[in-house]
């Protein structure tokens, strides 16, 4: 199945928002992957589509945010 970029990338973000939202709430080991694809709207195979953990989408996060931060120094 050919998957459209624009479509993954948008997936990719509301999990990633998701999990922000509840990120900024609780620690992240009461994170549950079921709480971030609840709140996305999506199921849980979808979820590990893209990460392969909660700590992955925390790190892929951090990872987009670090460069943007680099360049302010």
């Amino acid at each position: 199945m050919i998957k459209q970029p624009e479509i993954t990338m948008q997936t990719r973000k509301n999990l990633a928002d998701a999990f922000w939202q509840i990120y900024c709430e609780k620690r992240i080991e009461k994170i549950t992957v079921k709480e971030i694809t609840t709140k996305a709207g999506y199921n849980r195979s979808t979820f590990y589509e893209y990460y392969t953990d909660v700590y992955d989408v925390l790190e892929q996060i951090e990872a987009s945010v670090l460069p943007d931060i680099e360049k302010h120094k």
